[in-house]
């Protein structure tokens, strides 16, 4: 099957060239890196390990 070309047009006014087929390919998401500005750094210290807060399954119970 030949390739279709999709063009989109964000807000912004920037063209998007894609090329379309029929198979689909696995992507990876690459998990963000947090990383504290180098000014804040300076002035109040390195971040920290963020701290874990518990079940991540709990829901508080509804009022009434």
């Amino acid at each position: 099957m030949k390739p279709t070309l999709s063009v989109t047009i964000n807000r912004q006014g920037a063209r998007i060239h894609r090329i379309i087929d029929d198979i689909t390919y696995p992507t990876r998401t690459r998990k963000p890196e947090i990383r504290r500005d180098p000014m804040v750094a300076a002035l109040f210290g390195a971040a920290s390990a963020p701290k874990e807060t518990g079940d991540a399954n709990f829901r508080p119970k509804p009022r009434g």
